[in-house]
């Protein structure tokens, strides 16, 4: 598959969107009201994956260095030094939604990544699994199982990442960590939320390692591609999605029900950005990317100089070292204690997404206050991190190229 159609969901969503609205109950009134098997309303319950054995601070230095991990796996994605499907980096600190496959059926958490396309879980029998908190899928005790031949489309869909026929579809994801997934595409029974959908492709993993995929059992990819699950479901979830993300700092039971432009405003000021520092070239670089699978938003430099300078100027406190949190901004207090500034994304059309405190400071100790965004050498794509979507209820319409945005509390939807 060519590198365009990969980046297809990243692209179009974020930078070529004829539509891109906010704060209106309308932008969500296009969700299906059937309860038919054509057209279902699906809602599912996600979980912020943690390391439960560590504190916060620790988590947050993790969840940050992935961030940046995956920010360069992006990078090398866009120039071409990757293969055109090689997913890019997971890992504890993502978000997990509950799945069921198969018949009888049997239940796991995977990550919900809207950077990558395939379904994927670990399948017995195993030549190499990681350990997983529910049982591992035994494809032989299902009925409703069969795997793909490599004449189907959804094979071709694999790209370079099909490894070949044996005798049907097999395939090799590899990640940025040396993580890797490989084993046949199948077709199977999915249930998600309320719905079970039949004939659903997912990768079938017999030999799968990786440190960051512990927490569940595999991923569910949302991307645009023909194997992602958005994709997959089609006209049966009116070829839309959206989510919720709850605060980071939430209580880890809580759950989280399942643009980019012109400039930045601080304290009501226009940050001195260059003209066209957001801008996508031709070649796929700069821009910016909306992802659910990267913790903190990670700017060109030349938009992430003048906020940082800014907001420097407007808190009348000397920063202190917060190298172990991984971040660049850090001051020894705690938001409780401290007025700070309002800060405002704009985009093209006259659409802005302000973002309260909580969604761009980031309480990483009980004295330690970082600024949850980092810097990335120009040319770069800007990344538009989880931490800054929490507590806004963002909708992606495939259907009509657009994205639209409301500010929610996620947790009383």
């Amino acid at each position: 598959m060519e590198r365009s159609k990969l980046l297809g969901f990243v692209v179009l969503i974020c930078f070529t969107i004829p539509t891109i609205s906010c704060s209106s109950d309308r932008l969500f009134s296009g969700w299906p009201k059937s309860s038919s098997d054509e057209n279902v309303k699906i809602r599912v319950n996600m979980t912020r994956t943690s390391e439960r054995e560590l504190g916060f601070s620790e988590r947050l230095g993790l969840a940050v260095d992935r961030s940046k991990k995956r920010m360069k796996k992006i990078e090398a994605l866009i120039r071409g030094q990757l293969d055109a499907e090689t997913p890019v980096e997971v890992g504890d600190g993502e978000f997990l939604m509950s799945v069921v496959l198969g018949t009888p059926s049997v239940s796991f958490e995977a990550i919900v990544d809207t950077g990558s396309d395939l379904i994927w879980t670990q399948c017995k029998p195993c030549k190499d699994c990681f350990s997983q908190p529910t049982p591992i899928f035994d494809p032989s005790k299902s009925p409703t199982f069969s795997t793909i031949p490599c004449g189907d489309s959804l094979c071709a869909a694999l790209g370079s990442t099909q490894t070949g026929c044996n005798p049907d579809c097999t395939f090799m994801y590899q990640y940025g960590d040396g993580s890797f997934t490989s084993g046949d595409l199948a077709y199977e029974t999915l249930s998600i939320g309320s719905s079970k959908v039949k004939g659903i492709a997912f990768g079938c993993g017999h030999d799968n390692e990786g440190q960051g995929f512990s927490q569940g059992g595999g991923l569910v990819g949302l991307g645009r591609g023909g194997l992602s699950l958005i994709s997959q479901l089609g006209s049966k979830a009116e070829n839309m999605f959206s989510y919720c993300l709850l605060p980071i700092t939430d209580s880890s039971s809580q759950t989280s029900p399942l643009f980019f432009g012109e400039g930045i405003t601080l304290n009501g000021k226009a940050l001195d950005i260059p003209p066209g520092t957001f801008d996508l070239q031709s070649d796929g670089s700069g821009g910016m990317i909306i992802d659910s699978g990267t913790t903190v938003t990670i700017l060109d430099q030349a938009a992430y100089s003048p906020l940082k300078e800014a907001i420097q100027s407007a808190i009348d406190l000397t920063p202190v070292d917060g190298s172990s949190t991984g971040l660049d901004l850090c001051y020894h207090t705690s938001s409780a204690h401290l007025t700070l500034p309002t800060l405002v994304f704009n985009f093209k059309g006259g659409v802005d997404y302000e973002l309260p405190a909580d969604n761009f400071f980031i309480q990483a100790s009980e004295n330690l206050l970082c600024l949850a965004m980092l810097g990335e050498p120009s040319g770069n794509p800007s990344i538009f991190g989880n931490i800054q979507q929490q507590n806004f209820h963002i909708l992606y319409n495939n259907a009509q190229n657009t994205l639209s945005f409301k500010p929610t509390k996620c947790d009383s939807l």
